[in-house]
């Protein structure tokens, strides 16, 4: 619970600042904030990929992850904050909360 939401930070700013996400998940509006919406999908791929075919982070990436990091030293904090995300707040259960709308962040 508390993990998906600094996913979800790190996907929606870089797709904010890089013009892409850093996992290609989809997220859903849901009751406990914005939570991966295909996280079963990912389940199998994860399982099978090989790490050593993995792209490392880009320079921009993991100054994103340390600003995250920074922002939210204790999970409750990117709960909360998640919380209060109007992108979050504006959708009903269950909708998408599509990545262009990551420019209308207010908590990070």
């Amino acid at each position: 619970l508390y993990a998906a939401k600094y996913v979800w930070y790190a996907d929606m700013a870089a797709h904010r600042e890089l013009g892409k996400c850093m996992t290609g998940a989809t997220y859903a509006a849901l009751p406990y904030g914005p939570q991966l919406n295909n996280y079963r999908d990912l389940i199998d791929i994860i399982k099978k990929s090989d790490e050593k075919k993995a792209e490392p982070l880009t320079v921009q990436e993991k100054n994103i992850l340390q600003r995250i990091a920074n922002a939210f030293p204790q999970k409750h904090m990117a709960y909360d904050a998640a919380h209060n995300e109007e992108i979050w707040k504006n959708k009903n259960t269950g909708q998408i909360i599509p990545y262009p709308q990551s420019s209308g962040l207010t908590q990070f």
